[in-house]
């Protein structure tokens, strides 16, 4: 429709129209205005939602036009677009599953040498995770075999904390695999199962290896835009600063440029050992924003990694079978959880979805990125992305945790991989 008002004044008291498209004439500028209802652009932009049509073909509408009544019903809803660069762009999934899933499902040592016929090592048990529970075994013949692995097994069985003796309650067993036996827990209870000694709780007549992660990379740093190589860094403004400013440390010694613990804004404006930073940044907020995390980030740390398209191909499918014989768990649940996702037989199908990378959380976290998609999330009636749920990424960190966005602080860190995380599905995708 056309119509035509006196004044700006008259135009917005009018509101924007929410059943057809309208140009609007602004009489006393001669401006003209248009305002569309589910407005079709050919490349899409932050929040713009993303259809497959009855043909296949690709429809993407401005976030910010969007009435989903007038839609048609033929249109297949895919997600929402964000980090559109040249012929590509990424998609984040319509749906965000609220239900949680662990990192890893489930922990495999692999003994690979036996030397004598009575061996020990040691297993963190439910019960007492912070404690070891000694595993010692006599064993008929100093051979990996099917009766060594039996008698193991049995070792184990017999033991565990208080109220958890046994694979009924512990999750711990063992079996025969080829040239190995392998030493499972069929269930994540807590991080430090990872551990089979230490220094003070040494291996005898064995050889044993953590295989849960097979040949997965890991690293732990990433770095800020203050170039500041580090373990953890801001991933969303307001979340951030809403932590930073009241929770960030209160030093006792003066803070160089560059340092790794970002202080409280009251320190900041007052204390007399942040006066480098006030000097040098002028205000709180410049200096928060030097605290987030530098992207595009250099190839460096986490983000010289593979990425999580490679991740999802090597390690999402990968399972486990547990004890029955007929349970079978996935190594890595948070991984998998892309593999099911999928919209059509295209660039949407499933198999072409992965668990959200660092770089799609840094992406698609950004304030003004989120409020786009929040806008059409809105219209078309779907879970809101927010900073108040925390998520996984497809990274791992070490050999305990993997990297995730914590909604405490809005950062992105890193946790213990039994714990149980929102996971969201992204894809990268090219226009046709």
């Amino acid at each position: 429709m056309i119509k035509k008002f006196t004044n700006e004044a008259a135009y917005a008291a009018a509101g924007k129209p929410v059943t057809e498209s309208r140009v609007a004439q602004i009489a006393d500028s001669n401006e003209v205005k248009i305002d569309g209802v589910n407005v079709l652009v050919p490349v899409p932009g932050d929040g713009d939602a993303v259809f497959i049509d009855e043909s296949g073909k690709d429809r993407f509408v401005r976030f910010d036009t969007i009435n989903k009544a007038l839609l048609p019903a033929g249109w297949t809803h895919v997600g929402y677009a964000f980090a559109q660069r040249g012929k590509t762009y990424k998609v984040l999934d319509k749906n965000f599953p609220s239900a949680g899933f662990q990192w890893v499902g489930g922990w495999q040592h692999a003994i690979t040498a036996i030397s004598a016929t009575t061996i020990k090592f040691w297993l963190k048990m439910k019960g007492d995770y912070a404690t070891f529970v000694p595993i010692e075994v006599t064993l008929t013949s100093a051979e990996i075999n099917a009766t060594t692995a039996a008698e193991i097994d049995a070792a184990i069985d017999a033991a565990g904390n208080a109220g958890n003796v046994g694979y009924a309650n512990h999750g711990w067993w063992a079996f025969l695999d080829g040239d190995r036996i392998i030493v499972q827990c069929d269930f994540n209870g807590d991080y430090r199962q990872n551990a089979t000694s230490d220094g003070t709780h040494a291996l005898v007549g064995c050889t044993m290896q953590h295989i849960t992660y097979r040949d997965m990379p890991s690293n732990s740093y990433v770095m800020r835009s203050t170039l500041t190589s580090t373990t953890s860094a801001y991933m969303n403004i307001e979340k951030g600063y809403a932590y930073a400013s009241v929770s960030g440390s209160t030093p006792n010694a003066n803070v160089p440029i560059g340092s790794a613990s970002t202080v409280n804004k009251n320190s900041f404006d007052n204390s007399e050992y942040c006066a480098d930073l006030r000097a040098f940044y002028g205000d709180y907020r410049t200096y928060f924003l030097a605290q987030m995390v530098k992207y595009p980030h250099p190839d460096y740390g986490a983000f010289a990694m593979i990425d999580a398209d490679e991740m999802t191909r090597r390690y999402a499918n990968l399972t486990f079978t547990k004890k029955d014989g007929e349970t079978t768990g996935f190594l890595f649940p948070a991984l998998h959880t892309a593999v099911s996702v999928g919209y059509g037989t295209g660039k949407y199908a499933q198999g072409r979805w992965h668990l959200s990378d660092i770089t799609d959380g840094v992406e698609y976290m950004h304030d003004e990125t989120m409020a786009k998609i929040q806008e059409a999330q809105r219209r078309m009636n779907t879970t809101l992305l927010t900073h108040t749920v925390t998520r996984w990424f497809a990274r791992r960190y070490n050999v305990t945790n993997a990297w995730f966005f914590t909604s405490t602080r809005g950062t992105l860190s890193s946790n213990g991989v039994n714990h149980a995380y929102r996971c969201q599905a992204v894809t990268l995708c090219r226009l046709d």
